[in-house]
């Protein structure tokens, strides 16, 4: 017991960056309107006007302003086309983290 002890305590030693950036990303997705805005990013590309009319969180500002906070925080990567600001999210592993977790909560409403 003692060896699994020393081993996860050298582990954490050596994992703080990996937990400030879980921890990040996470807080970023305790609010309703990012989390939403996430789990379509998770699905592929879309512009703001049709995040805004897919999430249905009232105003496209508020839209707006959630994407520059996940924009800001390294989450999402925005492009544009003609007239169009497109968004996808940066890292593919958080989509695969998304569609695990819509999973496991969703088939927990079933039962």
């Amino acid at each position: 017991m003692t060896r699994t002890l020393d081993q996860i305590r050298q582990r954490f030693a050596n994992n703080e960056e990996v937990c400030r950036r879980v921890i990040s990303i996470f807080a970023l997705m305790s609010n309703k309107t990012r989390f939403r805005i996430l789990c379509m990013l998770a699905e592929g590309e879309f512009c703001v006007n049709d995040i805004a009319d897919t999430v249905n969180t009232g105003k496209i500002s508020n839209i707006s302003q959630q994407l520059r906070i996940l924009t800001l925080a390294g989450i999402l990567e925005k492009r544009r086309d003609e007239r169009r600001v497109i968004y996808r999210l940066r890292d593919r592993r958080l989509a695969t983290l998304i569609k695990f977790l819509e999973k496991e909560f969703a088939e927990e409403n079933i039962t």
